[in-house]
């Protein structure tokens, strides 16, 4: 079980990593995640098992732009489960096409996330569900 305190502190680890060179992913996932959790993101139902295709996948994206967790809007915890809705701001490094829309490099965007999160006995997440779509309603300023 994670409490809502321990997520806020889940975030900001996860946003320090993200806002740093991408070496903390692997420290990152040591500290919050089973060795073989799995993660799942959809809507491209990409599924990354372990630590090290899922750091990959982290850095590979910590290439082309840096993601920002921000403020959830909705935590539900259970004994071993959380649903979180929350927003992500995604600042790009790079030109790219993400969830079928074109970005410029040095623009910015927000994607509206929903994850939910299955716990192991040690308090360490097993399997990450994070569900995100792109609106022009849920963007920035």
């Amino acid at each position: 079980m994670m409490t809502e305190a321990e997520y806020n502190q889940y975030t900001s680890d996860f946003n320090a990593a993200c806002a740093g060179d991408g070496t903390a992913f692997g420290a990152f996932y040591d500290n919050y995640y089973e060795p073989q959790a799995v993660f799942e993101y959809i809507p491209n139902a990409t599924r990354n098992v372990g630590k090290e295709i899922t750091v990959s996948f982290w850095q590979s994206v910590h290439e082309v732009m840096q993601e920002e967790i921000k403020a959830h809007r909705t935590l539900v915890i259970s004994e071993s489960n959380i649903a979180v809705e929350a927003p992500i701001d995604f600042f790009c490094k790079k030109d790219l096409e993400w969830v079928g829309v074109q970005h410029k490099e040095g623009s910015s965007f927000r994607l509206l996330m929903a994850g939910f999160y299955d716990f192991a006995d040690n308090g360490k997440i097993k399997y990450v569900r994070v569900y995100s779509i792109f609106h022009p309603n849920y963007q920035l300023g």
